[in-house]
């Protein structure tokens, strides 16, 4: 078992309302397993283009690759919740960013499920991880309003 909490509103600076669709639901009639990745994938690149860096647009790769999921499923999510996944990067290594995240009833009272996702800076043409962007380090930073996230 993970030892991350249960948020509360202000734990997270950013949150994606997800719509859960009846095509999410699986035979045991609650939210497949798989479907709870995806919503936290859209979360991870809402968050992206929130914190400045990306811009959504597809070129050539955006510049990471993920390295590790970890998910804690809580409760079962059914058709017609109203949900939300709440994101924050955690810390910053040289060439990896990890992420906390959350999904939970869109008004935090429930907690569906919980995590951590590890991305990998990556460089497409070299085929190999790189150093995190100085200045994505400058803008999660000012985005999390988390200074050590910069060291």
């Amino acid at each position: 078992m993970t030892s991350i909490t249960s948020s509360k509103p202000a734990q997270f600076r950013f949150y994606q309302p997800v719509q859960v669709r009846y095509a999410d639901l699986d035979t045991l009639r609650h939210v497949n397993n798989v479907k709870v990745l995806e919503y936290v994938e859209t979360a991870r690149t809402g968050y992206y283009k929130a914190s400045g860096i990306w811009d959504g647009a597809i070129r050539d790769g955006f510049g990471m690759v993920v390295a590790s999921v970890h998910i804690d499923y809580v409760k079962s999510i059914q058709y017609g919740d109203t949900i939300r996944v709440g994101i924050m990067v955690r810390a910053l290594g040289s060439k990896s960013l990890r992420f906390w995240f959350q999904v939970e009833s869109s008004e935090g009272e429930r907690v569906f499920a919980k995590g951590e996702v590890v991305m990998v800076a990556y460089d497409f043409e070299t085929r190999r991880s790189r150093a995190v962007p100085k200045d994505w380090r400058e803008k999660l930073a000012a985005f999390e309003q988390n200074e050590e996230l910069l060291a």
